[in-house]
């Protein structure tokens, strides 16, 4: 994997000359950005002017309030390779950015917070990765590591071990990813989660990006939030709960058995859909190492 720091300009490769034909989209969470999204959006075009690549901006607001969205739409009416699009209500970032790819198909998209955490002159860098290795997906990761980055690192590791190590809003999807992600049948939205299950289909690469003038500010993922997302991630996207309560009901069977002996047995079918279980989960993974 390749890193990169540093550079505020971006840089034209000359891998990019044979890929000017791909279009862009940019794909954007709104919830409390307003001081913000200007800037965001006129650095976006500035950049892609320099890249002279087709592109458009997409921009779900997923703040529910009248007043926000009535600014939005004022900013931005007159602009053509702007898409707003509004939620009813509010929905989560990883529900908005589905959303945002939705409305997104054919392009490869680029996925990025309203607050300015993130460089838009990092895109070409994300671009720059995705085709001199081939991959996938590109996720732009800040040389920052604060308690969540760790957080996140421990928990990928332990329950999605062949899947990314590092994750973050800041990422580049190729548009077949986009295609398979926006056909998924899911009842819980975690990208990260989506992109998991896709596997092995795709590759996928971290590039290590500078904290942005905006880094310090507070996140909007109290720890509350935080484990509710983490949760639900491992219950819709990982075999580990499965797994861990197969194990349990195995062992409690064989110990009820060694104690009580015929009585134990009264255990006994819920240990047979157990050990079905298992077998289907080491079947799963001996066809599908990735999975």
């Amino acid at each position: 994997m390749r890193g990169f720091r540093g550079c505020q300009r971006p840089f034209l490769s000359p891998i990019f000359g044979a890929m000017k034909n791909e279009s862009y989209a940019v794909v954007i969470p709104f919830y409390n950005g307003l001081d913000t999204i200007e800037e965001l959006v006129t650095r976006i075009a500035k950049v892609f002017s320099e890249l002279t690549y087709s592109y458009r901006v997409i921009i779900i607001d997923d703040s529910a309030d009248e007043t926000k969205h009535s600014k939005l739409q004022a900013w931005f009416k007159d602009s053509t390779n702007i898409s707003l699009i509004s939620l009813e209500r509010n929905s989560g970032q990883h529900f908005a950015t589905m959303r945002g790819l939705k409305n997104a198909e054919g392009s490869v998209v680029i996925t990025m917070d309203e607050d300015l955490q993130h460089n838009p002159e990092d895109i070409p860098k994300l671009i720059e990765t995705r085709l001199s290795e081939n991959v996938d997906v590109v996720y732009g990761n800040r040389l920052s590591k604060n308690w969540r980055f760790w957080v996140g690192k421990v928990i990928l590791t332990v329950f999605f071990p062949n899947g990314p190590k590092t994750t973050c809003s800041f990422r580049l999807l190729d548009e077949t990813i986009v295609r398979k992600l926006v056909k998924a049948d899911v009842t819980f939205y975690e990208l990260e989660g989506l992109i998991y299950k896709l596997q092995p289909s795709y590759g996928y690469a971290d590039i290590r990006l500078e904290t942005t003038a905006k880094g310090s500010r507070k996140s909007s993922y109290s720890l509350i939030k935080l484990y509710s997302l983490i949760s639900n991630l491992i219950a819709y996207y990982s075999w580990f709960p499965i797994i861990l309560l197969a194990v349990a009901v195995v062992g409690i069977q064989l110990w009820l058995v060694s104690n009580l002996g015929f009585q134990g047995l009264f255990f006994l079918p819920l240990t047979g859909f157990s050990v079905v279980t298992l077998m289907a989960y080491i079947s799963t993974r001996t066809r599908n190492p990735n999975s």
